[in-house]
């Protein structure tokens, strides 16, 4: 037996910053799990989830939410969707299957990503100097969520609340990611 113990270690350290209303801070307290749907289980698997949780499986682009507000569905993918929940425990693929009660496919993908949200009044402000999608609040509404790149950095953007936004990352582009968003915070003030 091994003397080796793994230890979780956050991409950012749990890092908060404030500038003058702008809130960015690293999200340590939600795990991400894909779930693959077989093309031939669709139905099933959107049956199980709103019987098991509330759920139904979103439109490309955007999120639902389980009936106590926990698990949110972020649909980028034909056949797959993202979970998104409050998780701390090490095994979020047994889970979030026990949660989700559905024939499907579970992968935990919670440390492959950085997940850093930007909140505040001109947090919109800040992300429209580095993303390239129209944020305009009527266009990209609360719940919205899409892949796009920002300085040359792959990312998730999920808009969730009236000033706030949750960006992924993969991990080794974590400090780049705060780096931009930092420097575009000190662009907007």
């Amino acid at each position: 037996m091994s003397d080796y113990t793994l230890t979780k270690e956050s991409p950012l350290n749990g890092v908060e910053h404030e500038f003058d209303g702008i809130t960015i801070a690293e999200v340590i307290d939600q795990s991400l799990v894909m779930v693959a749907m077989p093309r031939d289980k669709v139905d099933k698997i959107d049956s199980a989830i709103k019987k098991s949780c509330g759920l139904s499986i979103p439109t490309m682009g955007h999120s639902t939410h389980s009936s106590d507000a926990l698990i949110t569905l972020w649909r980028l993918q034909k056949n797959q969707v993202l979970a998104y929940y409050p998780y701390a425990g090490d095994d979020a693929e047994a889970d979030i299957a026990d949660k989700l009660n559905a024939p499907a496919y579970y992968t935990d993908q919670s440390d492959t990503w950085a997940m850093i949200r930007v909140s505040g009044e001109r947090s919109r402000d800040v992300l429209e100097r580095i993303c390239p999608l129209d944020l305009d609040p009527d266009k990209f509404t609360i719940g919205s969520v899409a892949r796009t790149v920002m300085e040359h950095i792959g990312t998730i953007i999920y808009r969730d609340g009236d000033d706030s936004y949750v960006l992924l990352t993969m991990r080794s582009f974590s400090h780049s990611m705060l780096h931009a968003i930092e420097v575009s915070v000190k662009n907007v003030l």
